[in-house]
């Protein structure tokens, strides 16, 4: 990580985030907007910032054994395995490589030892944290029980003998280049298959000699190591398609490898538990012939109480002997600093001054510090969160001690000593805050808004809230809903009114909380999915809204309704009309029956907010450099996990597409400002100057009527300088832009070239003009929207003609082709009336 990682992400991710969220919302009311926006770039931690307080924890390397890999040779491991795993084949040399030089972990070695030494079949529970190579605990001794049965058959081993069962696909997936890694060099003798739902019937041949690519050759040979998932293994065991499997590997598995073991808890424990049953049943063998072996960063505790907790937890799970269980954890060496020369200084560090030294020197610095020994100290111990760490070493929460202590964070894992030794190697956990819904007081005089932007005649409600409430914490009035109008952006409160018999109207709260994990979708997914449905409550829907619109009636504190005005704080309501259709008092537009809502919830879920922070966490990560060849942002990369499979899908499809949108963007901004001619600065000064002695020697001699016409024109022309011609690309030579680009030729119109079915690569260069300027969107990000780029029709700006009616109000031609430009863009272009090629319309 970079110089001030953490400090510059924070910073990033709040204003990034916040900026995001008022530009995706378009709020229409200025003192609602800079309100949000006030909060929204709250400090980490503050009540309803974008960013909750962020946790850090150090991260020490592992306790490492006291032997190297290649020292195990002929020893503990097989020297076949070692040559196999030291020297990968081809594209994997580097980021797989386990050099004979290197040690293994301690708790590596441990688990080795366990599983391999011991007789009868040992079972593990691996607890360390992530990127403890726990992967390697289990598989190297798989491949090395594989290794070793080579040496007393010919050819290739057939039947499944470990079975490596994880949760998520994505899981499955990440295993596939290690495997082929460490099992290449037997020559297609150690095979495996990863099994899921996207494995093919058929497939080509892989071309890698140790995988198994596709179910038809799964099923006639079964590789050793089968790679999958509890949903696949059920199937496994009832179809007979893959009753194949089951008969070719009888007897013949002894190791099953359960990954992220803290997943399964209460029914899906039970659950893995009785599958496990039928699956040693299914394949003839025996649990105490079986290595089970649990791998978890989650499941933690070094408490005598704690192991044996996880002792029985995996012997329940697979029907062994608690005997039979070892439970190893991973242990972190926390170097010892040297002594300081000295008492050590309590002083504030001046992190600026600090940037500037050199790592060794920076160390020697920390070193000498009480605040920075405090510091990691409190971190070594258990990990805390940055307002915590800020009050332990200054004692303060400000915002300008957790900006210090932040980059003083940054700079304690850049120091380091002699031995490459950082002063404090840190992780650091972010979280966004999602949003869930906005709720305000009716009550327009609400004491709540005092002191804050909403202290204003401009907003017509009360104080704001983050979290369903009824009442007011500060007035005790009423609190709804906010919901915004699609179409203006403007706000206000949503209910349903009731009507007991023995009271008068009352309002109630939509309890939907299904919806509250919403996302707002885009214009097209809501023409689509959010319409007005049969609800009998859409008759009684009301609006709260602004003092110049609706109905006047008064609410008391029990939301009790009085048509008569004269109890309770006064409101104004709007109501459905005949066709239980709701209209916008703010730009008169009005619900449509089974189209388009017009009313909002405010809310951004984690995928809007993902899809704002992963560009800034790419932009500060550093290049990949094992890949020499030229990639997409240098090689950097992040893996990205959702708890959600639709939403995980919708989101992945999402993120691509404004992946190659933005690249496009970028590629025409960059065009057409290159195009335009850049300011005189020098020249500016000068006309302005001349300016000055102009006025100067108007004032002294007024009656210089050539001074008159000499200051017009020099304004003219200062006018002209500040504003030159803005730089322009027509249509064509946009699409030759684009394929010009390396890049693009490169990276983007592959995928698309496969996705498309046969359009050719003009063809798609304009797809990629279509899908930015078919429609003007107004609550998306676009080119337009963000004031970049202006599509311009020329037969507007060229026509000298004026109707007639606008002649008659007045309006003169230049306005005329703006209103026209605003038609253009808003109407046509946003009811699709676009003559789009329909070979490239359809995608």
């Amino acid at each position: 990580m970079g110089l001030s990682f953490y400090s510059s992400v924070t910073e990033e991710l709040i204003r990034g985030a916040s900026r995001a969220a008022l530009g995706l919302l378009g709020f229409r009311n200025n003192a609602f907007r800079e309100h949000l926006r006030q909060i929204f770039q709250g400090l980490p931690g503050e009540k309803n910032a974008i960013l909750a307080d962020p946790v850090f924890e150090a991260t020490f390397g592992w306790e490492t054994a006291d032997v190297t890999f290649g020292g195990l040779s002929g020893k503990l491991l097989n020297p076949e395995l070692i040559q196999a795993m030291s020297k990968p084949a081809g594209e994997f040399a580097e980021e797989y490589a386990f050099p004979v030089e290197q040690q293994p972990y301690f708790h590596q070695l441990q688990a080795w030892r366990q599983l391999i030494e011991k007789k009868p079949a040992r079972s593990v529970l691996v607890s360390s944290g992530t990127g403890s190579g726990k992967t390697e605990c289990f598989l190297v001794p798989v491949l090395n029980d594989l290794a070793n049965e080579l040496k007393s058959r010919v050819g290739k081993i057939e039947g499944v003998q470990a079975l490596f069962l994880y949760p998520l696909n994505a899981l499955i997936k990440s295993q596939r280049d290690r495997l082929i890694a460490w099992s290449e060099g037997f020559n297609g003798r150690i095979r495996f298959c990863l099994y899921n739902g996207d494995t093919p019937d058929e497939a080509k041949k892989s071309n890698w000699r140790s995988e198994v690519s596709d179910r038809k050759t799964l099923r006639t040979s079964p590789p050793p190591i089968l790679v999958t998932n509890s949903t696949m293994l059920e199937y496994m065991l009832v179809r007979n398609e893959d009753r194949p499997i089951l008969n070719k590997s009888q007897g013949r598995l002894r190791w099953i490898i359960i990954d992220e073991a803290h997943t399964y808890i209460g029914s899906q424990a039970a659950e893995l538990t009785l599958q496990l049953r039928r699956v040693l049943h299914a394949f003839g063998c025996r649990s105490k012939d079986v290595h089970f072996i649990a791998t978890s960063a989650t499941i933690a505790g070094d408490g005598k109480e704690q192991k044996e907790y996880l002792k029985e937890f995996l012997a329940d799970v697979a029907g062994v002997d608690p005997a039979q269980v070892s439970t190893i954890s991973g242990n972190r060496t926390i170097p010892t600093l040297p002594k300081a020369k000295g008492k050590t200084k309590s002083k504030r560090l001046n992190v600026t001054e600090l940037s500037n030294l050199s790592p060794d020197i920076m160390y020697k610095t920390l070193v000498g510090n009480q605040q920075a020994r405090k510091m990691r100290i409190m971190l070594t111990n258990q990990p805390a969160t940055l307002s915590n760490i800020s009050k332990e070493i200054i004692g303060k929460t400000k915002k300008s001690n957790l900006n210090y202590t932040l980059k003083l964070l940054d700079l304690c894992t850049q120091a380091k000593n002699g031995k490459n030794e950082s002063f404090l190697p840190l992780r650091g956990h972010l979280f966004q805050r999602a949003l869930n819904g906005i709720w305000a007081c009716c009550n327009n005089k609400c004491s709540g808004r005092k002191e804050t932007p909403l202290d204003s005649d401009e907003w017509q409600f009360g104080k704001l809230f983050f979290e369903r409430r009824t009442h007011c914490d500060a007035c005790q009035c009423p609190v709804f809903e906010l919901v915004q109008c699609t179409e203006c952006g403007d706000v206000h409160l949503i209910s349903v009114e009731e009507n007991e018999s023995l009271k008068p109207y009352i309002f109630k709260q939509d309890e939907d909380e299904f919806q509250q994990e919403l996302d707002p979708l885009d214009e097209d997914e809501q023409e689509n999915e959010l319409t007005e449905n049969d609800d009998p409550d859409l008759a009684y829907r009301r609006l709260l809204v602004g003092l110049e619109a609706g109905n006047l009636v008064g609410i008391s504190v029990d939301s009790i309704l009085d048509w008569g005005c004269k109890n309770g704080h006064l409101i104004h309501l709007i109501g459905p009309d005949e066709d239980d259709r709701l209209y916008c008092p703010a730009c008169m537009n009005k619900e449509k029956r089974n189209g388009k809502m017009l009313f909002i919830p405010i809310r951004l879920g984690a995928p809007f907010l993902l899809q704002t922070a992963i560009p800034i966490l790419l932009q500060h990560l550093p290049k990949f450099k094992l890949n020499k060849q030229s990639v997409p942002l240098s090689g950097k990369r992040l893996i990205g996990f959702t708890d959600s499979r639709q939403g995980t899908a919708r989101f992945a499809a999402k993120l691509q597409l404004e992946t190659e949108r933005n690249y496009v963007r970028s590629i025409l901004y960059h065009t057409v400002f290159d195009r335009s001619h850049p300011v005189d600065l020098r020249e500016i000064q000068k006309i302005k100057k001349e300016i000055e002695e102009l006025e100067f020697a108007l004032k002294s001699n007024p009656t210089f009527q050539h001074i008159h016409g000499m200051l017009k024109e020099r304004r003219k022309e200062l006018a002209k300088k500040e504003s030159p011609p803005l730089g322009r690309i027509s249509w064509v030579g946009a699409t030759d832009r684009l394929l010009s680009d390396n890049s693009f030729k490169k990276w983007l119109l592959p995928p698309l070239r496969e996705q498309t079915y046969g359009l050719n690569d003009r063809q798609l260069a304009e797809l990629c003009l279509w899908r930015e300027f078919m429609r003007r969107p107004k609550r998306q990000f676009s080119l337009e929207g963000l004031g970049m780029l202006k599509l311009n029709y020329p037969g507007i700006q060229n026509s000298k003609h004026l109707p007639a009616a606008a002649a008659q109000m007045g309006i003169t031609l230049e306005e005329w082709h703006s209103l026209v430009q605003v038609a253009m863009d808003f109407v046509i272009r946003g009811r699709l009336s676009v003559a789009i090629p329909p070979d490239v319309l359809r995608w």
